[in-house]
């Protein structure tokens, strides 16, 4: 037996358990033994059945991902466990969702950043046409997926970033080239949204590509501002990646018939399984060559229920010892 962590039930609080090791019963799997696993929103959201991908059957081992070794010492990043989740003592795992870690890279840090990182990388690359020189919005700079989406946008070859959000130390922290900040505003009054487009037209005119982590109102102020401001003059790219302030979207058709946007997102089943492990592998080269960091909380297994509630940020990790 082994120790894993999981929800009994839906709505109720995760529990260290003992369950059956797994046995390597196929060529093309491996078994993992585990090092660290990032409870990353996403991670909550599908074992709570919040969402889409969520299979919401209970018992179910928690995590989606994370980090560990072979039985010959390789340190690998895994996604896509065989028969359950990613936090228990060994995962089995098939051999196309291994991914080899940087030796500059530790296990808490490659565990915490795969996820925020895949969410850039995968819509910048993979998503969609990816071009050196491009200008981009990333709407919702302010958390650990906005931050680190900033820096990749860089990276990659990006000319210019416009990051937008909510609290003004942290998207001046993020080092985008120009930040417009929402924290005084409220998006949902009709005066305030009307200020927030003004700030847009200031900034969006040669934007070429969008990356959201929020939608709902911010998204609809963006879209319908580059509609009226950029309208048929150049295409934009706009991909969704998260919907923190709001999970549906009032769009008039015309915003659309206006102008040249291409809307889409960008996530799991609309990106192919391969092509984000692939995203992750690079965001893992690029965090060792230019050392990126981000904040992270570490918490012993027996503490799963206390990283389960903990915040977003900084990023609750568990680790098996």
């Amino acid at each position: 037996m082994m120790r894993a962590v999981q929800l009994v039930e839906a709505g109720g609080q995760p529990i260290v358990t003992d369950v059956p090791e797994p046995k390597q019963t196929d060529a093309d799997q491996v078994l993992v033994h585990v090092k660290a696993v990032a409870l990353s929103n996403l991670a909550k959201m599908v074992a709570t059945g919040q969402h889409y991908s969520s299979q919401s059957v209970y018992p179910q081992t928690l995590g989606i991902d994370g980090v560990g070794v072979l039985d010959d010492g390789t340190r690998v990043y895994f996604d896509q466990v065989v028969d359950g989740g990613a936090l228990a003592e060994t995962v089995k795992v098939a051999v196309d969702h291994l991914r080899l870690l940087p030796a500059e890279l530790d296990d808490i840090t490659a565990a915490a950043i795969a996820n925020p990182g895949m969410s850039a990388m995968a819509a910048l690359t993979k998503r969609i046409q990816w071009h050196p020189g491009a200008t981009v919005l990333i709407n919702g700079a302010t958390g650990t997926a906005g931050q680190l989406a900033v820096k990749i946008a860089k990276a990659i070859g990006a000319k210019r970033v416009i990051a937008t959000g909510r609290r003004t130390e942290a998207l001046e922290a993020s080092g985008a080239d120009v930040i417009l900040a929402t924290e005084s505003l409220d998006l949902t009054d009709a005066t305030d949204f009307a200020q927030y487009q003004a700030g847009l037209r200031t900034v969006v005119g040669n934007v070429d590509i969008v990356l959201d982590y929020l939608y709902g109102p911010a998204a609809k102020a963006i879209l319908t501002t580059i509609a009226d401001a950029v309208g048929g003059q150049h295409a934009v790219q706009y991909i969704d990646v998260g919907s923190m302030a709001g999970k549906t979207l009032d769009l008039p058709a015309s915003v659309l018939r206006s102008s040249k946007l291409t809307l889409m997102g960008s996530g799991l089943q609309s990106v192919d399984s391969s092509e984000l492990l692939d995203a992750v592998e690079t965001v893992f080269q690029l965090a060792a060559h230019y050392d990126w960091r981000i904040a992270t909380q570490v918490y012993p297994v027996k503490e799963s229920a206390t990283a389960f509630n903990a915040p977003n940020q900084p990023r609750a990790v568990i680790t098996f010892s």
